[in-house]
């Protein structure tokens, strides 16, 4: 499997094997979206990071917490990137992250 490439959960792969266009066509808007700009793949990791942090969505910020750390970003940036929505999706929120993020760079 490539740096970065982890296995997909089980519900995504049910997708992928159900819809292979839409999952396609997906896969494609991500990679343009990414090479759009001069972010690095870590600053944009970090900022999924943040990003499903807010929006309280479990898998996609443990896949992007692995990312981020495939592509260099380190325990603290990874714990910032966190911080940082802080005064957005308040504590509580923050709090939820914190404990996925620590359960998931704790045990690597």
């Amino acid at each position: 499997m490539a740096k970065g490439q982890r296995q997909q959960p089980q519900l995504v792969r049910h997708f992928q094997q159900r819809f292979p266009e839409v999952w396609k066509a997906y896969v494609k808007l991500r990679d343009a979206c990414d090479d759009q700009g001069p972010l690095t793949a870590r600053e944009r990791e970090l900022i999924k990071v943040g990003i499903s942090a807010a929006l309280r969505r479990e898998g996609g910020l443990i896949a992007h917490i692995d990312r981020a750390r495939d592509v260099g970003a380190s325990l603290e940036e990874i714990y910032q990137a966190i911080l940082v929505a802080t005064g957005l999706i308040g504590l509580p929120n923050t709090l939820a992250a914190f404990g996925i993020a620590r359960d998931r760079l704790e045990r690597a």
